[in-house]
Protein backbone atom coordinates (compact mmCIF):
# COMPACT_ATOMS: atom_id res chain seq x y z
CA UNK A 1 0.00 0.00 0.00
CA UNK A 2 1.41 3.38 -1.04
CA UNK A 3 1.47 5.91 1.08
CA UNK A 4 -0.86 9.09 0.14
CA UNK A 5 0.98 11.73 2.76
CA UNK A 6 2.94 14.06 1.40
CA UNK A 7 6.12 15.08 3.57
CA UNK A 8 6.38 18.72 5.61
CA UNK A 9 7.74 21.47 3.77
CA UNK A 10 10.97 22.48 5.49
CA UNK A 11 9.84 26.38 5.26
CA UNK A 12 6.74 25.26 6.90
CA UNK A 13 8.53 23.08 9.71
CA UNK A 14 10.69 26.04 10.21
CA UNK A 15 7.91 28.60 10.62
CA UNK A 16 6.36 26.12 12.97
CA UNK A 17 9.56 25.84 15.57
CA UNK A 18 10.26 29.65 15.33
CA UNK A 19 6.77 30.25 16.44
CA UNK A 20 7.02 27.64 19.60
CA UNK A 21 10.53 29.39 20.46
CA UNK A 22 8.99 33.04 19.99
CA UNK A 23 6.09 31.86 22.42
CA UNK A 24 8.79 30.24 25.27
CA UNK A 25 10.69 33.04 24.64
CA UNK A 26 7.47 35.57 25.64
CA UNK A 27 6.17 33.71 28.53
CA UNK A 28 9.54 33.17 30.21
CA UNK A 29 9.97 36.93 29.98
CA UNK A 30 6.19 37.82 30.99
CA UNK A 31 7.23 35.12 33.98
CA UNK A 32 10.46 37.25 34.57
CA UNK A 33 8.99 40.70 34.49
CA UNK A 34 5.94 39.33 36.73
CA UNK A 35 8.96 37.93 39.11
CA UNK A 36 10.79 41.47 39.54
CA UNK A 37 7.06 43.41 39.75
CA UNK A 38 6.77 40.73 42.87
CA UNK A 39 10.00 41.61 44.55
CA UNK A 40 9.63 45.59 44.13
CA UNK A 41 6.74 45.36 45.75
CA UNK A 42 7.60 43.10 48.34
CA UNK A 43 10.49 45.40 48.89
CA UNK A 44 8.84 48.99 49.05
CA UNK A 45 5.87 47.50 51.47
CA UNK A 46 8.74 45.87 53.62
CA UNK A 47 10.31 49.51 53.60
CA UNK A 48 6.80 51.88 54.09
CA UNK A 49 6.25 49.10 57.11
CA UNK A 50 9.77 49.93 58.90
CA UNK A 51 9.16 53.34 58.28
CA UNK A 52 6.02 53.61 59.49
CA UNK A 53 7.08 51.57 62.57
CA UNK A 54 9.60 53.84 63.86
CA UNK A 55 7.15 57.11 62.99
CA UNK A 56 4.45 55.41 65.00
CA UNK A 57 6.68 54.84 68.21
CA UNK A 58 9.24 57.83 67.61
CA UNK A 59 6.18 60.26 67.25
CA UNK A 60 3.61 58.60 70.00
CA UNK A 61 6.42 58.73 72.78
CA UNK A 62 7.13 62.50 71.81
CA UNK A 63 3.54 63.16 71.74
CA UNK A 64 2.89 61.36 75.27
CA UNK A 65 6.17 63.58 76.87
CA UNK A 66 4.55 66.38 75.21
CA UNK A 67 1.27 65.90 77.44
CA UNK A 68 3.33 65.02 80.81
CA UNK A 69 6.37 66.24 80.87
CA UNK A 70 8.28 69.46 79.13
CA UNK A 71 8.67 67.77 75.48
CA UNK A 72 10.18 69.31 72.38
CA UNK A 73 6.64 70.26 71.15
CA UNK A 74 8.38 71.64 67.57
CA UNK A 75 9.67 68.31 67.01
CA UNK A 76 6.39 67.13 66.73
CA UNK A 77 5.90 68.42 63.19
CA UNK A 78 8.27 66.11 62.02
CA UNK A 79 5.94 63.19 62.98
CA UNK A 80 2.03 65.02 62.54
CA UNK A 81 0.71 66.54 60.23
CA UNK A 82 0.57 70.62 61.45
CA UNK A 83 -3.85 70.47 61.37
CA UNK A 84 -3.64 67.49 63.48
CA UNK A 85 -1.20 69.93 65.93
CA UNK A 86 -3.65 72.41 66.03
CA UNK A 87 -6.72 70.57 66.88
CA UNK A 88 -4.80 68.26 69.08
CA UNK A 89 -6.65 67.99 72.19
CA UNK A 90 -3.67 66.57 74.41
CA UNK A 91 -1.53 69.90 73.21
CA UNK A 92 -3.51 71.84 75.65
CA UNK A 93 -3.91 68.98 78.26
CA UNK A 94 -2.85 70.47 81.36
CA UNK A 95 -3.44 67.04 83.52
CA UNK A 96 0.34 67.49 84.74
CA UNK A 97 0.88 70.86 84.47
CA UNK A 98 0.55 71.30 88.59
CA UNK A 99 3.22 67.92 88.90
CA UNK A 100 6.90 66.80 88.30
CA UNK A 101 7.12 63.80 86.57
CA UNK A 102 10.20 61.72 88.30
CA UNK A 103 10.23 59.33 86.33
CA UNK A 104 8.21 57.17 83.34
CA UNK A 105 7.99 53.99 81.08
CA UNK A 106 6.73 54.22 77.64
CA UNK A 107 5.30 51.44 75.65
CA UNK A 108 3.38 51.14 72.11
CA UNK A 109 2.42 48.10 71.49
CA UNK A 110 1.95 48.25 67.32
CA UNK A 111 -0.09 45.13 66.16
CA UNK A 112 -1.07 45.78 62.97
CA UNK A 113 0.84 48.02 59.74
CA UNK A 114 -1.94 48.15 56.57
CA UNK A 115 0.06 49.83 53.53
CA UNK A 116 0.08 49.45 49.91
CA UNK A 117 3.66 50.13 47.69
CA UNK A 118 1.48 52.44 45.32
CA UNK A 119 -0.81 54.17 48.38
CA UNK A 120 -0.60 57.14 49.83
CA UNK A 121 -2.24 56.64 53.00
CA UNK A 122 -1.44 53.65 55.34
CA UNK A 123 -3.00 52.59 59.12
CA UNK A 124 -1.15 51.69 62.26
CA UNK A 125 -3.36 49.78 65.00
CA UNK A 126 -1.33 50.29 68.47
CA UNK A 127 -1.74 49.97 72.15
CA UNK A 128 0.10 52.98 74.15
CA UNK A 129 0.40 52.47 77.96
CA UNK A 130 2.67 54.81 80.34
CA UNK A 131 3.97 54.10 83.53
CA UNK A 132 4.21 57.59 85.41
CA UNK A 133 6.07 58.70 88.45
CA UNK A 134 6.43 62.06 90.55
CA UNK A 135 4.58 64.35 92.90
CA UNK A 136 2.73 67.49 93.02
CA UNK A 137 4.55 70.76 92.80
CA UNK A 138 5.11 72.28 96.47
CA UNK A 139 3.90 75.48 95.23
CA UNK A 140 0.55 73.96 94.77
CA UNK A 141 -0.22 72.94 98.60
CA UNK A 142 -2.07 74.78 101.27
CA UNK A 143 -0.73 75.26 104.64
CA UNK A 144 -2.16 72.12 106.08
CA UNK A 145 -1.99 69.65 102.72
CA UNK A 146 0.69 67.20 101.52
CA UNK A 147 1.52 65.59 98.76
CA UNK A 148 -0.20 62.19 99.49
CA UNK A 149 -3.64 64.18 99.23
CA UNK A 150 -2.70 65.07 95.90
CA UNK A 151 -1.56 61.47 94.12
CA UNK A 152 -0.63 61.25 90.40
CA UNK A 153 -3.19 61.03 88.08
CA UNK A 154 -2.62 57.82 85.96
CA UNK A 155 -2.29 57.56 82.05
CA UNK A 156 -4.97 56.15 80.77
CA UNK A 157 -3.86 52.81 78.39
CA UNK A 158 -5.89 53.51 74.60
CA UNK A 159 -5.49 50.98 71.42
CA UNK A 160 -5.69 53.42 68.60
CA UNK A 161 -5.98 53.90 65.02
CA UNK A 162 -3.34 56.03 63.56
CA UNK A 163 -3.57 56.81 59.99
CA UNK A 164 -1.12 58.39 57.93
CA UNK A 165 -0.62 60.33 54.97
CA UNK A 166 2.31 60.48 52.66
CA UNK A 167 3.19 64.38 51.87
CA UNK A 168 6.47 65.26 50.14
CA UNK A 169 7.54 61.90 50.07
CA UNK A 170 7.29 61.86 53.58
CA UNK A 171 4.93 59.93 56.29
CA UNK A 172 3.25 62.25 58.94
CA UNK A 173 0.31 60.93 61.62
CA UNK A 174 -3.27 62.89 60.16
CA UNK A 175 -6.11 61.32 62.04
CA UNK A 176 -6.14 59.63 66.02
CA UNK A 177 -8.96 57.14 66.53
CA UNK A 178 -9.43 55.81 70.23
CA UNK A 179 -10.57 52.12 69.42
CA UNK A 180 -10.80 51.02 73.15
CA UNK A 181 -9.62 52.26 76.77
CA UNK A 182 -8.34 49.92 79.04
CA UNK A 183 -7.57 47.49 76.52
CA UNK A 184 -6.76 43.70 77.61
CA UNK A 185 -3.12 43.38 77.75
CA UNK A 186 -3.51 39.51 77.38
CA UNK A 187 -5.19 40.29 74.09
CA UNK A 188 -2.44 42.55 72.36
CA UNK A 189 -1.14 41.11 69.09
CA UNK A 190 2.54 40.31 68.06
CA UNK A 191 3.82 41.93 65.57
CA UNK A 192 5.18 40.47 62.83
CA UNK A 193 9.54 40.16 62.95
CA UNK A 194 9.70 41.31 59.52
CA UNK A 195 8.31 44.64 60.51
CA UNK A 196 10.95 45.36 62.81
CA UNK A 197 12.42 48.96 62.49
CA UNK A 198 15.85 49.27 60.73
CA UNK A 199 16.76 52.91 60.09
CA UNK A 200 14.69 55.35 58.90
CA UNK A 201 14.70 58.45 56.60
CA UNK A 202 14.95 61.17 57.97
CA UNK A 203 12.36 63.74 58.72
CA UNK A 204 12.29 66.45 55.87
CA UNK A 205 9.22 69.14 54.84
CA UNK A 206 6.68 69.81 56.90
CA UNK A 207 3.09 69.33 54.93
CA UNK A 208 0.81 72.75 55.89
CA UNK A 209 -2.49 70.90 54.04
CA UNK A 210 -3.66 68.08 55.81
CA UNK A 211 -6.89 66.84 55.97
CA UNK A 212 -9.50 67.74 59.41
CA UNK A 213 -8.55 65.75 62.46
CA UNK A 214 -10.42 64.10 64.44
CA UNK A 215 -8.35 63.79 67.95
Amino acid sequence: MTNSGHPEPRGVRNLRVARRSMLYLVRTLLMIIMGAIVCIGAFLTAERYSNLYILTSEGMALRAECVFADGARNDLEEYFTLTFLENDAAMTDATYANYTITDYNYDLAIEKISVLPWSMSATVTATERVTLSGTINADQLGEDQNADDFPLPQWTPRRYKIKFLNANSRWYISELTVLEENPDSSNLGTPDPNESPIPAATPTQKPTDAPTVTP
